[in-house]
């Protein structure tokens, strides 16, 4: 039996505001404001599963990963497909456990009002943060995409005409920093901006007992700049620029043999490898082969608001952003070039919001029309140094035999909705909502056998291709969904204090290859 390894890690925060100060531990019961129905309410009193928590709570909570929000949300948690290189959601079960870029998940990731389809993109540093939402169940006629089993919202701070700003640092173990930081304030009578910045760094926390530096390491940076123009009191303009990069050395695998089929056995010789690691520590191993994950990524968005004389509120949202992400990892987990996977990625994603909210004396409603264009161009395979050489082109010899498998999937997605709520009387309210969706997905899929030659593309488009007869080609398909997602529900207020409520919710999900 493998014992049993852990390891605590300390730092220290030292932060200091301007114009904002730190709340109080007793704070973190406060009232929290929520949009899961697309306007401004108070938590308590929305008929959805939701767990939210405010900027301060997670300042205090010490949250700095999009993912450590799960921690304290029942029936969630994060799920690490492969690493560093994909996170996902899962709420009541409901997780997405592949890898490929182009597979969405069905628990959506929305950050202010705009989803994210890339699941490599899904760990980004929380940083400036006004509040987070995670709403369990399907949630399909308001926010439409994907979302299935539920989703999380993340809302950044916005900029305001009052000057205020806040600067923190963190210091650790294992030569750990991280610093956060924003300013803003007004700029002219009607123009405020907000800048905010974060970074991470720490040595790792992996002993890599061959190449010497340790794996699983940080070196991560974040920032978001924002302009608000409030040309007249019913107009409101805000523009969102966003990036982050992230470069880190890779490695999570622990080498355990299994010499016989379905068994483990972490004390016996493995004659493949011609190794055996018997210490049984998971934090450090013996890698010929830095792994690494390079992502980059870049948003602009814009959001329009205007109030109507009428009271009817407009409101736009355009969107779009790009992923870039070069991963391979030492699968294999030992001195041996044996296995090594690699994941390549090139997403861009543009979408589009319209959404009118209005409401009366006794009732509330919303409705809208969203558009979503996604083109994937990824590719995954893998080196096999140990099992096969290849004299390649230029005369090199002994090159690593592997695959390569670009493929490029183009999703184009449109929908209408729309919500209405009626206060039946004092006590119970009616809710009804219905989503139609049209989507259309393209995808070709390449599977090549290639040779690993220095100086050439290796990662999706390598040239280098070995024929073999009868092994791999190339798959297209296509196809169109026409589907309806809705919501029917009934609140009911005995008291101030209390909301019962009974929903029915239908979720739907698009094709994917």
């Amino acid at each position: 039996m493998t014992p049993s390894t852990s390891k605590k890690i300390m730092s220290v925060a030292i932060a200091m505001a301007i114009g904002a100060p730190l709340a109080h531990a007793q704070n973190v019961l406060e009232e929290v404001t929520v949009t899961a129905q697309k306007r401004e309410e108070n938590v308590q009193d929305v008929g959805i599963a939701v767990t939210a928590f405010t900027g301060e709570q997670l300042t205090q909570l010490g949250y700095t990963n999009a993912q450590q929000v799960t921690a304290l949300a029942p029936g969630v948690s994060t799920i690490q497909p492969n690493g560093e290189a994909n996170y996902a959601i899962a709420i009541r079960g409901v997780a997405n456990s592949d890898f490929v870029a182009n597979v969405e998940s069905p628990v959506s990731l929305y950050i202010d009002e705009v989803y994210l389809s890339q699941m490599s993109s899904a760990g980004f540093q929380l940083f400036d943060m006004e509040r987070v939402e995670i709403l369990r169940g399907p949630q399909g006629t308001l926010f439409g995409r994907n979302a299935t089993g539920g989703l999380a919202h993340y809302v950044t701070k916005k900029p305001s005409f009052e000057q205020d700003g806040y600067a923190m640092i963190t210091g650790g173990e294992y030569e750990q920093v991280k610093f956060e930081g924003a300013y803003g304030g007004g700029i002219t009578d009607n123009i405020a901006g907000r800048v905010s910045v974060a970074t991470h760094h720490n040595s790792g926390y992996i002993d890599n007992r061959i190449l010497g530096d340790d794996i699983n390491n940080a070196n991560d940076y974040a920032g978001r700049g924002q302009l608000l123009f409030t040309p007249t009191d019913d107009l409101e303009i805000l523009l969102n620029v966003r990036g982050s990069l992230q470069q880190i050395r890779t490695g999570f695998f622990e080498n355990i043999s299994s010499v016989r089929d379905g068994e483990l056995t972490p004390n016996e010789f493995n004659p493949v490898l011609g190794y055996v690691d018997r210490d049984g520590d998971v934090f450090a191993g013996d890698y010929d082969k830095f792994g690494h994950q390079d992502l980059h990524t870049l948003g602009v968005s814009g959001t329009v608001k205007y109030d109507f004389s009428n009271g009817i509120k407009l409101t736009s949202i355009t969107d779009w952003q790009e992923v870039e992400r070069d991963y391979i990892e030492d699968s294999d987990a030992s001195p041996v070039d044996g296995l090594n996977f690699f994941l390549s990625t090139e997403a861009e994603q543009f979408s589009q919001e319209l959404r009118l909210n209005g409401e009366t004396t006794r009732s509330r409603w919303v409705a809208g029309f969203y558009y979503l264009d996604i083109e994937v161009n990824d590719a995954n395979g893998a080196e096999f140094p140990l099992a096969f050489g290849y004299d390649g082109p230029g005369g090199a010899s002994g090159n690593p035999l592997g695959f390569d498998s670009p493929y490029t999937t183009e999703t184009s997605s449109w929908s209408i909705f729309g919500q209405y709520e009626y206060d039946i009387t004092e006590k119970f309210t009616g809710i009804a909502g219905v989503r139609y969706i049209n989507e259309q997905k393209d995808h070709e899929f390449t599977t090549n056998v290639v040779a690993f030659v220095p100086g050439f593309t290796e990662r999706n488009g390598n040239q280098n291709i070995v024929p073999i007869p009868g092994f791999g080609g190339v798959y297209r398909g296509d196809a169109e969904d026409n589907m309806v997602s809705a919501k029917f529900q009934l609140d009911f207020r005995p008291n101030d204090d209390w909301l019962l409520y009974a929903s029915f919710n239908r979720g739907v999900k698009g094709t994917g290859f």
